[in-house]
């Protein structure tokens, strides 16, 4: 397997202890791909959120990367000669179906399970859960875990309430939260990280 890295979201300055991570494992010599799709390109173009994340990486020797907001067609072949993979936030379920519909979910499990590294931030990261809003099935990759993204004390309630009436867990992210993904399980980066699981909430330390 290979390693992933989720974020809750928040800005370049909380995010610095998961790109640094990110930096670290990639393979030295090869491009690291970009991927906007989340997004809303009419709010704000894909061009822009590609300068924008280019400047995060930068600092952490990140300087080779290229955009993709097209899956047709693509594959493992294609995929392989990048580094890792940045997946960036915006709607999740949009994410979700265009990966589906265009077979790209199955292309990145195989570049995660050969030993690529992954990073998804927000839409990026939820898609990584066992499930996402209304049900919709995703990538499962956590420990069966839902992943909840941009979490905020003032959620708790509503959040260890769900856990309690059904049977799923949940692992919720602060803005500047990040975990790493790996065969050891789930390790905290930095930020506020908790579980929720039959209605109690813990802290990831």
């Amino acid at each position: 397997m290979g390693a992933l890295i989720l974020s809750g979201g928040g800005s370049a300055e909380q995010n610095k202890k998961a790109h640094a991570s990110f930096a670290e494992k990639l393979e030295q010599g090869k491009a690291v791909l970009y991927i906007p799709v989340a997004g809303d390109p009419e709010r704000r173009p894909h061009e822009e959120s590609f300068h924008y994340i280019k400047k995060c990486l930068k600092p952490h020797g990140i300087s080779q990367l290229e955009m993709w907001t097209d899956f047709n067609g693509k594959s493992f072949v294609d995929l392989q000669r990048f580094a890792g993979v940045y997946i960036s936030g915006g709607c999740s379920l949009k994410l979700r179906r265009l990966m589906y519909e265009s077979g790209f979910d199955r292309v990145l499990l195989d570049f995660y399970k050969r030993g690529g590294v992954v990073f998804g931030q927000s839409a990026g990261a939820l898609v990584f859960g066992k499930a996402l809003s209304g049900g919709k099935e995703a990538l499962n990759l956590v420990e069966n875990y839902r992943i909840v993204c941009h979490y905020k004390s003032e959620d708790e309630s509503e959040t260890t309430l769900i856990t309690k009436n059904e049977s799923f867990q949940i692992l919720a992210m602060e803005d500047g939260g990040s975990v790493l993904v790996s065969d050891s399980g789930i390790k905290k980066i930095s930020g506020g990280i908790y579980t929720f699981e039959k209605g109690k909430k813990n802290i990831i330390e």
